[in-house]
Order: C-alpha cells, then structure tokens, then sequence
C-alpha cells in the first residue's frame, strides 16, 4: 500500500486480509471451478486464490486495488474487472470473498439470487455469520436467516480476530461455507415478500400477523402456522410453506 500510495477507504470498508491462517482457510474450502472474487483488494488473497481454482474472475469497485492487483497477479487466467458487483452479478459456480461490511446483506441476497452460484467461500462480520446460522426463537434470527438457510447449507468454518485484516475492523469475522440445495425460483422470490411483511412485526403473534399481511384465507393461515408462535419463532420451512400458497395462487 505504502509503495503504490493507497490508503484503504472507510466508505468501500475496505479492511485486507492478512492472516495466513484465514487465507490458508479459505483455500482449503475452494474447489477448483471457475470462480469470482468480489473485492480482491491488494490481492493478499488473489496471488493464492488464482493458483487453485480454474480461472478466477475479480469484480473490484476500486480502481486503484485493480491497479494493484494486476501488477502481482500476472496470470491469462486472472480477469480483473472493475465494477460493482451488486450491478453486474457472478455468473460463476463459486464465489470468495471478505465481504465488504457496508453492503454485506445486499451482496448475500444477490448471490442467493444467482443461480449460477454452487458454493459461496464468504469472510464476514461475525455478527452477520451469526444471523445466517441462526435459530428460529434467538434475537439474531430474521429474514436473512430464513432466506439463506433455505438456499444453502450453512458451515461456520472459523472465528478471526482483529488482527487478521490492515486495517483492523472493528468487529471479528466468520468465515462461512455456503453449499446451494434449492434453486432460487418463483416460490424463494415469494419467500422474500413473505419475511418481508412478517418481520416487519417479528415479536408479534405469527398468524394475526400473517391475517393482516398476506392474502392468504384464514383456513389456509391456521394449517400452516401453528397458533402460538410468535414471527421470530417460525422455522424456515413454515415461510416457505406460506410462499407456495401465495405462488399458487
């Protein structure tokens, strides 16, 4: 950074990947597919990354990081792409990245969005982690975590401290292992609408919630939801159950 005249950017949360042991990590839950960094940064984890997998694709918002990187990463099989993510999509079966913090959730949904994604290699804050593999009943469950679970089979593969990115984030980071099982479909894209008017009132009583929310008839409602339960305490499968009632109709 010091001998290109970079100074990390608080508004991009650009915090780099330093520990050996993370990036060392991360490597060992790749596979050898066709893959997309989003943000590869200086490239602390590039240099490794394009060295296991078939061809590696970086979507980078930052100009000056592609810059960077194309002068370490010098491999035909390395596409350095400057752009945002979010607008122009993955369309590879495996996806790495330390996701940027500021758009974290965004970037979760796009690539639950993507049926091109197989498997997603993610360093997060672990505070989201913890809401991606969070149980129905605890205060970190909500939307993301029904919408990501029904997508994905989930696997915390590690707790990082601090000092595992320059410059030191705030908050420790999750690595996390996500394996598609559904495809995103009519019936997920319901799921969504459904968390969303759910959640909106998450301690409320799940099936008075749903009467004032969704157009579903009152006998449709007590099959699915049990009377007692309350939004934040519906597993996944339930939201799923009210999204096909609402796509067939």
């Amino acid at each position: 950074m010091k001998r290109h005249g970079i100074r990390p950017s608080k508004k991009l949360s650009q915090n780099f990947v330093v520990n050996p042991r993370l990036i060392s990590d991360i490597l060992s839950l790749t596979s050898s597919e066709d893959t997309v960094e989003i943000g590869c940064g200086i490239g602390t984890l590039t240099i490794f990354l394009i060295n296991r997998v078939r061809s590696l694709a970086c979507v980078e918002y930052d100009e000056r990081m592609i810059r960077v990187v194309a002068s370490i990463v010098r491999n035909p099989r390395f596409i350095p792409v400057r752009g945002d993510a979010l607008a122009t999509g993955v369309g590879r079966p495996q996806v790495v990245s330390n996701l940027p913090y500021h758009v974290t959730s965004d970037m979760l949904i796009m690539i639950a969005r993507d049926n091109s994604v197989s498997k997603a290699v993610l360093t997060l804050q672990k505070e989201v982690g913890d809401r991606l593999v969070a149980k129905p009943g605890s205060e970190s469950y909500g939307r993301l975590s029904v919408i990501v679970q029904l997508l994905f089979n989930l696997r915390v593969a590690g707790v990082y401290h601090l000092g595992s990115f320059i410059p030191r984030p705030k908050v420790a980071s999750s690595l996390l292992l996500l394996e598609r099982r559904r495809t995103y479909d009519r019936v997920v894209e319901k799921v969504e609408h459904v968390t969303r008017a759910l959640f909106s009132q998450r301690r409320r009583n799940a099936r008075r919630v749903a009467e004032s929310r969704l157009s579903l008839s009152a006998e449709v409602l007590n099959r699915i939801i049990p009377s007692d339960k309350r939004v934040f305490e519906l597993e996944p499968e339930v939201f799923l159950a009210l999204a096909e009632e609402l796509a067939s109709t």
